[in-house]
């Protein structure tokens, strides 16, 4: 990452997210919500993703999961992310899964160790913030149940575009605030 310094005092390793994960669900399982499909392939413009959705059961009657999404660009544009583009995007998906399933701490954040590092070498590589924006507007939606069709639809009344495809990250990231608030 070049000069950029990088602490990770702040970032819950996914590793001990796991661990807590386990401690506190000793029957639970992390698996991708759906088996058949434990990942794909989505084309934005020129760019390429592999996106990863996992779900973290805590038990095997587990009816309401944690859900967790998350993707790598593909090729990945850095050390920390090339050749390793699938294991990263299913890491962070777990991860969040975890969190999403209120069997982690999430008082230092929701982004792991890993993806702040990432985060910090796609900025560095001068990459859209509207990814990142986007994915804490889903994480949202998730974990407080807010249907995220109707969000994209708010998101499409007020400026004109999808919401998945968007790229201003400043009003995604005030659409974000708007649900962080009202809950």
């Amino acid at each position: 990452m070049g000069d950029q310094k990088f602490n990770n005092g702040d970032y819950v390793e996914v590793a001990e997210r796991i661990r807590e994960f386990r401690q506190a669900h000793p029957d639970g399982a992390l698996r991708p919500v759906d088996p058949a499909v434990p990942y794909r392939i989505e084309t934005l413009g020129d760019q390429t993703f592999i996106v990863v959705v996992a779900a973290a059961y805590r038990d095997a009657n587990d009816q309401n999961p944690g859900i967790g999404m998350a993707w790598e660009r593909f090729p990945g544009k850095t050390n920390f992310t090339r050749d390793s583009e699938l294991m990263n995007a299913e890491t962070s998906a777990w991860g969040r899964a975890i969190v999403a399933a209120l069997a982690a701490d999430t008082k230092r954040g929701v982004a792991s160790a890993d993806e702040v590092r990432a985060r910090a070498a796609r900025a560095a590589a001068g990459l859209p913030a509207a990814d990142f924006a986007r994915a804490k507007l889903m994480r949202l939606c998730n974990a407080r149940g807010i249907d995220p069709n109707r969000v994209a639809a708010e998101f499409k009344r007020e400026h004109g575009i999808e919401l998945r495809t968007a790229t201003d990250d400043a009003a995604i990231e005030a659409l974000l605030h708007r649900y962080q608030e009202t809950a």
